[in-house]
């Protein structure tokens, strides 16, 4: 019982600890704050309008995409690999964005990043696509 009490007393105390500025991120986010300058997060781009649009292509690679892209688990084309994405890039960046997005095959919807937005998977196909042409 007495463990039980102190697992909930550290939980209780680590909401307790989280700073002022993460949660006025969270508001500003959520629409429910207003005229709260917009903190920079790792691996977060922005544009010159509305501020945060999205993680960059590499952050959602790294985050999600990397554990089949790396090893080629599954079937998935290894990244950098020209020979795996030959018949793959004649489909497009529309295409392959919308069957990484939806899933197709083997592959998992979103790769399993469920809180990534469509640009974001976007953004990730696209890196994909752009370390075929650095190694060339």
């Amino acid at each position: 019982m007495k463990k039980l009490l102190l697992l909930i007393s550290l939980i209780f105390t680590s909401f307790l600890m989280v700073p002022d500025s993460y949660e006025d991120e969270v508001r500003k986010r959520l629409g429910l704050l207003k005229d709260v300058p917009v903190v920079s997060m790792p691996g977060m781009t922005t544009d010159d309008s509305d501020g945060p649009v999205g993680r960059s292509g590499e952050a959602v690679y790294n985050l999600g995409c990397a554990a089949c892209h790396t090893a080629g688990l599954a079937g998935a084309p290894m990244l950098g690999n020209l020979d795996q994405w030959t018949d793959r890039t004649s489909k497009g960046l529309e295409v392959l964005t919308a069957n990484a997005y939806n899933g197709y095959n083997a592959m998992p919807a979103k790769g399993l990043c469920m809180d990534c937005s469509e640009l974001e998977i976007e953004r990730s196909v696209q890196y994909m696509l752009d370390a075929l042409t650095v190694l060339e």
